[in-house]
């Protein structure tokens, strides 16, 4: 159900929630989502991406740079008054030939930077709407047999004003946050009992 459709039940009909008897839990996806292994091992796999593409964009960049040198010396050489004619012209053909080279060169590494990060990109929201898939089934698979009418989100923040979308929930209400990181971590390899990644390549927040 949509957020904002939501708080509006909430807000506007209390006494038809009261009627009701609905049975009410919360839970902190956020929280869920960060100690998930699975997050963690594709923060881990989207760092050696980011880290494995940056290498080879170093690598282009220092090609880039040796052969910015050889056209300096082939400049310097096809200026050089101490050279013939003849030999001069050559160096000038060289060093037409060399910047060609750089140009094709700078037009593959801009075209580099952007394939990878793009790829990185897509991986990210790829395994951000799988996971987060896959917590919700965990969600609906337990709050089902336990008799939950809603789960509410409490770490939500509304799109339109950037406020939580859940202002204030009672301590009596029941908080499945730590049930359900404890399903979703049950099937968890020892590998993947440490801490979270920390990157720039990190998958985003669930909201």
């Amino acid at each position: 159900m949509n957020k904002l459709l939501l708080l509006a039940l909430l807000i506007f009909a209390p006494v038809s929630m009261a009627s009701a008897d609905l049975k009410v839990a919360v839970i902190d996806l956020n929280r869920a989502f960060d100690a998930y292994y699975k997050t963690k091992d594709a923060n881990a796999r989207l760092k050696e991406k980011a880290q494995a593409a940056q290498k080879d964009i170093t690598d282009l960049m220092s090609q880039y740079q040796n052969e910015a040198d050889e056209a300096q010396h082939l400049s310097d050489a096809a200026n050089d008054p101490t050279l013939s004619a003849q030999a001069r012209q050559e160096k000038a053909a060289a060093l037409k030939e060399k910047q060609q080279d750089l140009y094709t060169l700078e037009n593959r590494i801009n075209e580099t930077k952007l394939e990878r990060e793009r790829e990185l990109e897509d991986e990210k929201m790829r395994r951000h709407k799988e996971i987060l898939d896959e917590i919700t089934k965990v969600i609906n698979d337990y709050s089902g047999p336990q008799g939950f009418d809603l789960v509410v989100d409490k770490s939500g923040v509304s799109a339109a004003s950037a406020l939580p979308v859940v202002v204030f929930s009672s301590n009596k209400l029941i908080d499945i946050t730590d049930v359900i990181i404890q399903q979703l971590n049950a099937s968890a390899p020892p590998a993947s009992a440490g801490t979270a990644t920390t990157s720039t390549t990190s998958l985003p927040a669930t909201h």
